[in-house]
């Protein structure tokens, strides 16, 4: 799975550019960004990293269905119920 690491001496930096970063990502409608993970860098600098997959078609959620109204407009009289016969029992065997 590919992994965005966002290294730097300045800790502040580091969080300044993962939050834009994100943003991009998270604007994409192709790309999931998982969750940061913030790891130890030696000196006391800022190391973040993540992990950034591509959406599948499967699993983008359909739009919502939408609800429409229709009135007939034709002077055409409505159907008839049909009335099946009534079921008759089988003669014993």
């Amino acid at each position: 799975m590919p992994q965005v690491r966002v290294i730097g001496d300045d800790p502040d930096h580091v969080d300044q550019v993962v939050t834009l970063i994100l943003a991009l990502i998270n604007a994409s409608p192709h790309l999931i960004a998982g969750d940061p993970t913030r790891l130890r860098h030696r000196g006391g600098g800022g190391r973040v990293v993540f992990d950034v997959t591509v959406t599948d078609r499967r699993t983008t959620p359909e739009p919502a269905p939408t609800r429409v109204h229709a009135e007939r407009v034709d002077n055409l009289p409505t159907p008839r119920s049909r009335r099946t016969p009534p079921r008759r029992a089988l003669p014993p065997a």
